[in-house]
């Protein structure tokens, strides 16, 4: 045993001064290298982090889009869903927001533009579809901003407050048609997002 002992009091050190020489003189290239040292002192293991923090998924790091009002500028509230007036040939079908001429519409979330166009009644007409099929319908505009088949992200100018089409003022109509169907009350799909009118 004290031979063991004596052995290895010679050995430590040759082995830390091998290690300094390589570290002072480089390891040539083509030339592999290993060198392993064990402090006698026991050190704790590093952490496994993966079970600290799981890996995020895509699904999980995807956050949904955010909704805004469709005016950047100030308005009021002028028709609503369902009213009945000689305005109108049936109730009506959307929100309608009174603003100054001009003033710029905007995305309320994230969308596809399907349609771009006069149409009848509605005027300059901007149709931006959603991810589940949708449909916001931008009406009255005096000035359309993007084109068919354009990606739009919430907030961004897509047209101008106008009276084309079947008015009575400047005003945005807005309607809200998810899957392309019937139209459904716009307030009531706004305050479901978050977006206070």
């Amino acid at each position: 045993m004290l031979a063991y002992l004596r052995l290895r009091a010679l050995v430590a050190p040759l082995a830390l001064a091998s290690l300094l020489a390589i570290l002072s003189l480089g390891v040539p290239s083509g030339v592999a290298a290993t060198v392993s040292y064990t402090s006698p002192k026991a050190t704790a293991p590093a952490p496994d982090l993966r079970e600290v923090a799981p890996p995020v998924t895509l699904k999980e790091r995807h956050v949904a889009p955010t909704w805004t009002a469709p005016l950047s500028g100030s308005y009021r509230l002028t028709g609503r869903f369902g009213s009945s007036s000689s305005l109108w040939s049936t109730v009506h079908t959307g929100l309608d927001f009174a603003a100054p001429y001009g003033t710029p519409l905007v995305a309320s979330t994230d969308g596809v533009v399907t349609f771009a166009g006069y149409d009848g009644a509605y005027g300059y007409k901007t149709v931006v579809t959603l991810e589940d099929g949708t449909e916001l319908w931008y009406c009255h505009q005096s000035t359309m901003a993007v084109g068919v088949g354009e990606r739009v992200a919430v907030g961004q100018v897509i047209g101008y407050v106008g009276t084309t089409g079947n008015t009575t003022g400047p005003h945005l109509h807005l309607e809200v048609r998810p899957g392309g169907g019937d139209p459904v009350d716009p307030w009531s799909h706004l305050s479901g997002h978050g977006v206070v009118v």
